[in-house]
């Protein structure tokens, strides 16, 4: 499977203005075609996954606006199943995947879940196992190539067990800082070069409002 981080950015890596602020806050600096571009590449993909507190601060709708007919499958890794109903992932008619745990699954949650047409995965014991989901989701949901829009923390996951193939970075020219807010890449990081997870530089566009940067997986 395909596997992509797409995510948009500060120049220092950030994702959102503050702890528990939205990301939707940065979108404000974009335009009607760099959103569409956002959009669309969600139109070339089988499935999105976000982590669930994009969910409780965004509560994106995670679908291709422009394009109908050609929105992906949205996958929810949540530990516990502690996402509220009200959501648009979950509220909504779309296609949505909840992944949860052995420990953490939520039976009367589920029952909900399955009247309303979502789909619920238990993969893992104590935390999502995103090797053997990455594994169910083609093996039973013909899933093979995926986009995963953070956050920081679903985003070391899938790059710590080496699942990633390429992220493709929309950086905004603005310096947020802050010690404790999001970046692109949180968890518990790496303090041996020997372990860090490399990429090569396969394309750097400057926009009106952004650079877009692209980067492969190195060999």
């Amino acid at each position: 499977m395909k596997t992509t981080i797409f995510s948009q950015v500060s120049i220092d890596g950030k994702l959102t203005l503050g702890a528990g602020k939205s990301s939707k806050q940065l979108f404000s600096m974009f335009e009607e075609p760099d959103i569409k571009y956002i959009h669309q590449f969600r139109g070339l993909i089988d499935a999105i996954m976000v982590g669930k507190n994009t969910i409780q601060y965004d509560d994106p709708m995670l679908t291709n606006r422009y394009e109908e007919n050609k929105n992906p499958l949205r996958i929810i890794p949540t530990t516990h199943m502690d996402i509220s109903l009200d959501s648009h992932v979950l509220a909504d008619d779309g296609r949505t995947l909840i992944v949860t745990t052995e420990n953490g699954k939520n039976p009367e949650m589920i029952s909900i879940l399955k009247d309303r047409n979502k789909d619920v995965l238990i993969c893992g014991k104590d935390k999502v196992d995103f090797v053997k989901l990455f594994r169910e989701l083609e093996d039973h949901y013909n899933v093979h190539s995926i986009m995963i829009e953070g956050g920081g923390f679903l985003n070391w996951n899938v790059l710590d067990q080496d699942l990633v193939d390429e992220i493709i970075i929309m950086q905004l020219p603005i310096i947020i800082g802050g010690g404790t807010n999001i970046t692109l890449v949180d968890g518990t990081g790496y303090t041996d070069l020997n372990f860090v997870k490399k990429f090569k530089v396969v394309e750097v566009l400057p926009n009106k409002n952004y650079t877009l940067l692209r980067y492969q997986k190195a060999v």
